[in-house]
């Protein structure tokens, strides 16, 4: 729970990883870091997303679904890859579904050489809208190698077509959200969570390459989106590689209702991903 002009929210952080940083050497010391920075932020409880691949600095399925199962105030999403293993990764994900162990799926175009028309994603859909579970996308134009392939113009295509499916866009294709709010946000299954809009100075150092938006901006992008739909935007801090703290201050900048609070920080995540 956090307070913002003397009134107190909840607070779920809808997008987190584990630390990638070389001075956490074991998926032990990870887990305890992020556990620690959660109760420093004072976030309630929060999504942790695993990758799609096997061997991972952020954590595979397995070794993110033992971390979850170890502490109650944490929540999975799957990551995906129709690149490797893809019967198997199938039968794992409907398993986990049927059990609830899982509150959702992420593909990762962009960062893998996959595009959101891929054929292969289909009974990944599919098995979305069975057990009612959200897909989330990496979209994001920035330094990754197919940056395209999360377009907004794909995403709105899946949203239109998979009509019962919710699409959560993580990172709203930053930094050209504009573009990607107006394509996509007329779909009422489409939903954007606001990972990645604090870039602190350290995170600049490491990537120069990377486009970044400034604070000022992204403030007006979760004001746009805001005033457009207060139902679609989740906080989410891309923990694991930025700050939670970051994008907690660009939060508590906004202009917006103590209604619109709640659903930014806490409701709209507990409702796109039913926890």
């Amino acid at each position: 729970m956090i307070t913002v002009f003397n009134e107190d929210y909840n607070i779920i952080d809808a997008h987190i990883h584990l630390p990638w940083q070389e001075q956490y050497k074991t998926i032990q010391e990870k887990e305890a870091y992020l556990i620690d920075e959660l109760k420093r932020n004072k976030i309630d409880s929060a999504i942790l997303i695993a990758d799609s691949l096997l061997e991972s600095c952020i954590g595979n399925n397995k070794e993110c679904l033992e971390i979850v199962k170890r502490n109650s105030n944490l929540k999975m999403v799957y990551g995906f890859t129709p690149l490797e293993r893809y019967d198997e990764q199938l039968s794992e994900l409907q398993g986990l579904l049927e059990k609830q162990e899982v509150v959702g799926v992420k593909l990762y175009p962009g960062h893998e050489d996959f595009c959101m028309n891929d054929n292969r994603l289909i009974p990944v859909f599919e098995l979305c809208i069975k057990y009612n579970v959200p897909m989330v996308i990496h979209t994001e134009w920035n330094w990754d190698y197919y940056p395209q392939y999360s377009h907004p113009y794909f995403i709105s295509q899946v949203a239109k077509n998979y009509k019962d499916l919710r699409i959560v866009c993580a990172h709203i294709w930053i930094p050209r959200s504009i573009e990607s709010i107006k394509q996509t946000i007329p779909y009422d299954n489409v939903f954007y969570d606001m990972s990645s809009f604090a870039f602190d100075e350290e995170y600049k150092t490491l990537y120069p390459d990377a486009s970044f938006i400034s604070y000022e901006e992204a403030i007006e992008i979760l004001n746009d989106i805001i005033g457009k739909n207060p139902e679609k935007i989740m906080f989410g801090s891309d923990f694991g590689t930025l700050k939670i703290d970051a994008h907690i201050d660009i939060v508590r900048r906004l202009n917006i209702s103590k209604s619109n609070w709640s659903k930014l920080l806490f409701e709209n995540a507990k409702r796109i991903y039913r926890i």
